[in-house]
């Protein structure tokens, strides 16, 4: 199933962002909400990651509340504002998307393109937390990258080596 709401703009006290649903694997309750910063996607859009920005929109918008895994800690170091177990926060949100989407055109007249899904892939949305609450109090965590990667032959949804890529499995979707 493939919805067609992509990204909804939410007003917050440190400002509007945008976000995208992603099931609440803590408790099963209402789901997250995960930011993108309208300056993260202006950015994305001046430098031409026409990919990037249609799988923002056709992808990760409408595809997020379908995650089927959670993963926690990245195994490969990172430093983060002086952070140095940044990679043991972060989380990875995948699934079986069934298609891919690229922006075509330019800024007025530019477009979504679909696709079909990459073969033997799934889509993955890394994810941090969300350190300014006071300012964003109904955003879970942010949307830092986004991107296909080669699916494990055995687990439904789950990134080829997603033992040791990652840290911890946290949830599968019951689903």
């Amino acid at each position: 199933m493939c919805r067609t709401v992509a990204l909804e703009l939410i007003k917050q006290p440190g400002g509007s962002v945008w976000v995208a649903e992603a099931p609440n694997w803590v408790d099963g309750g209402t789901p997250f909400l995960i930011g993108i910063m309208p300056d993260a996607i202006r950015n994305v859009a001046k430098r031409g990651f026409r990919n990037a920005l249609g799988q923002l929109y056709g992808v990760l918008g409408p595809g997020l509340i379908m995650t089927r895994h959670v993963f926690q800690g990245l195994k490969r170091d990172m430093l983060v504002r002086n952070d140095s177990q940044a990679d043991v926060k972060k989380l990875a949100l995948t699934w079986d998307a069934a298609r891919d989407g690229v922006y075509v055109g330019d800024a007025h007249t530019g477009a979504l393109q679909y696709h079909g899904a990459r073969p033997e892939r799934v889509f993955g949305v890394y994810v941090s937390a969300n350190e300014m609450l006071g300012d964003f109090p109904s955003v879970y965590g942010w949307a830092e990258h986004w991107t296909w990667i080669a699916a494990d032959p055995t687990k439904v949804g789950a990134p080829i080596d997603y033992t040791t890529r990652y840290g911890e499995h946290l949830w599968t979707s019951p689903r």
